[in-house]
């Protein structure tokens, strides 16, 4: 009787060692930790460890602006609202955003309007990254506005107009990254403050950008 036990307890260390070695050096743990835990990452934390609301010029990819927020920077300052399916802090984030702006889209469909802030226009354009008809143009800009390289959800950028060193008037924004805030009036007052920075950018900058 003894024997058999001792048996059961050594096969049982074996299973267990061979187990913990598949998870931790298999493609497997790769993909595990590389997807899941990368955006549970973003979940979790607050904006103020991943990011900062510094605007520039520079795209994250280098590339220019896209065509159409180059057209709709001529109404008025641009919020880009990307999101996607599981994604927990993408859940929390969304009705503040509505709030925020009026608008409507549906959970887990693309969507635009040309909504308000302060009585003055803003462009909402929600990307939701697993709607099969967004198209690629606007599917691109979560990389082209992806300021930090963070690639994380949800995500939020703000595209308004400055004067650059070229002399000429152009795109000017910022990306926030996560979980803002602890409730809906708090993210909506930091989404205020930004809007109200953007504006004044625009408004300054406007004449020039139009002619």
């Amino acid at each position: 009787m003894k024997k058999l036990f001792a048996v059961q307890v050594s096969l049982l260390l074996i299973i267990s060692v061979s187990f913990v070695g598949m998870v931790y050096y298999t493609d497997i743990y790769d993909v595990i930790q590389g997807g899941i835990v990368e955006v549970l990452c973003l979940s979790c934390i607050k904006l103020y460890p991943l990011t900062s609301t510094d605007f520039t010029f520079e795209t994250g990819t280098g590339e220019p602006h896209p065509d159409f927020i180059l057209e709709s920077l001529r109404e008025g300052p641009i919020f880009l609202h990307y999101s996607e399916d599981a994604c927990a802090a993408c859940d929390v984030m969304f009705p503040s955003v509505l709030k925020f702006l009026n608008v409507e889209p549906k959970k887990d469909k693309s969507y635009y309007k040309l909504t308000s802030f302060n009585d003055k226009p803003v462009n909402y354009y929600y990307i939701y990254l697993d709607d099969e008809a967004t198209s690629e143009e606007w599917l691109h800009t979560f990389e082209i506005y992806d300021k930090d390289h963070i690639h994380g959800l949800p995500m939020f950028s703000v595209v308004t107009i400055n004067y650059a060193h070229s002399g000429i008037i152009e795109p000017y924004y910022t990306t926030l990254y996560g979980q803002l805030e602890d409730n809906d009036e708090q993210r909506i007052e930091y989404f205020g403050e930004l809007m109200e920075e953007a504006f004044v950018l625009y408004d300054e900058n406007l004449p020039g950008f139009i002619k």
